[in-house]
């Protein structure tokens, strides 16, 4: 067990057993960061794009926050925060000699842990997931690997993504398509990765699987051939039939609407919608609702309905949020820009939508983060 530390974000207190230390508010931001990734090594800019995510401050201001930080904590003999020259700053925690707790070893609590990591991933409960693998240390159990890196993939950590932690780079790259399908790349890029990902060999059989039924046929959409994507939708319905994914139901239908919508076929997408919202109501999974509500009001903007559609677009990205689901929630807010630029004469929503990815943009860094990927894509996937 580790040693246990509070963080009090009201006052920017941290606790280490009994003991309080009063922090800056910036100085709290990179400790809880640092101790949250302890063991892990991070760059000043890496430490810049996580700390002070919308300023602009110099790599000189990670080093004086270190330094302060360090005078603050130097009674703390199990906190360090070591520099790695020429590189950057990690933090490590002496932990205690302690009988391990009893769980890890137990076979029934693995069982139902990874069971409930299951559940919360079908529900589209992100901020689940986080909550559960937060507390792995107190209730004695460990976060299996896929979801070691899917926690990472949910909340947008993108410089997890992007700088070298350990594991292959071939391990993320499945992750690293869909992330940057939401950082506005070239929609005949996305596909030009995508199908060099798919030849490449390196994408598990699953991951190959899933990019080939379901996430691939929206990329053929937005490239401007949705009649490619509608022509594999029943080796699609085949596979999930035959291969019992019935996880993939609603995603594969939420596609097909999305895809006849591209294709300009209302009656198509009209009975998908009607179908999807039979499947919800039996299952309302908080990503799937998400996702068919955004692709709900760009067919209300489609036949006109504008005002109710803004409420469906802005009701969609809200439960994206809520859920905690940010690949997603790029790569839909993407989709509308896209749509209204392509399909709906609107310049004041279409300013409304570029408003929001672009803070989504600063947020993340997308633009800066689409050149890393590409490098990465060009460094593993040989061209077609």
């Amino acid at each position: 067990m580790m040693l246990e530390f509070v963080y009090d974000p009201t006052g920017y207190l941290v606790t280490c057993g009994s003991d309080e230390q009063q922090l800056l508010a910036k100085e709290f931001a990179l400790l809880q960061f640092l101790f949250e990734n302890r063991n892990r090594t991070y760059t000043r800019e890496q430490l810049l794009d996580r700390v002070w995510p919308s300023e602009y401050p110099v790599e000189r201001t990670v080093d004086d926050h270190i330094y302060r930080l360090r005078k603050k904590l130097k009674r703390w003999d199990c906190i360090a925060i070591n520099t790695v020259r020429g590189y950057g700053y990690s933090l490590t925690v002496s932990e205690p000699k302690q009988m391990d707790n009893p769980s890890r070893s137990d076979m029934d609590m693995k069982t139902t842990m990874s069971s409930l990591f299951k559940k919360y991933h079908l529900f589209g409960q992100g901020k689940s997931l986080l909550a559960l693998s937060s507390q792995q240390d107190v209730l004695g159990f460990e976060v299996d690997p896929y979801y070691q890196i899917y926690i990472h993939f949910i909340q947008g950590d993108l410089i997890w993504f992007t700088y070298d932690n350990g594991i292959p780079v071939r391990e993320k790259l499945y992750w690293l398509l869909l992330f940057y399908k939401g950082t506005a790349p070239n929609p005949e890029q996305m596909l030009d990765f995508c199908e060099r990902a798919l030849a490449s060999g390196h994408l598990s059989r699953e991951q190959h699987r899933e990019m080939t039924i379901l996430n691939i046929l929206e990329v053929y959409a937005d490239a401007g051939k949705p009649l490619m994507a509608i022509a594999k939708f029943e080796h699609t319905r085949i596979t999930v039939k035959e291969d019992k994914l019935s996880g993939f139901v609603m995603p594969v239908a939420i596609t097909e609407m999305y895809v006849f919508l591209l294709a300009g076929d209302l009656d198509e997408v009209k009975r998908t919608a009607v179908h999807l919202e039979e499947l919800l109501q039996e299952k309302p999974y908080l990503r799937e609702i998400g996702r068919y509500i955004i692709v709900k009001g760009l067919w209300l903007l489609t036949i006109g309905e504008r005002k109710e559609a803004i409420v469906m677009l802005d009701e969609g990205l809200d439960v994206l949020s809520m859920s905690l689901n940010v690949p997603l929630q790029l790569i839909s807010t993407c989709q509308i820009v896209n749509y209204l630029k392509e399909h709906v004469s609107d310049v004041a929503l279409l300013r409304k939508y570029e408003a929001v990815y672009e803070s989504l943009n600063k947020k993340y860094k997308l633009t800066k983060r689409r050149e890393e990927i590409e490098r990465i894509f060009d460094s593993i996937l040989i061209p077609l």
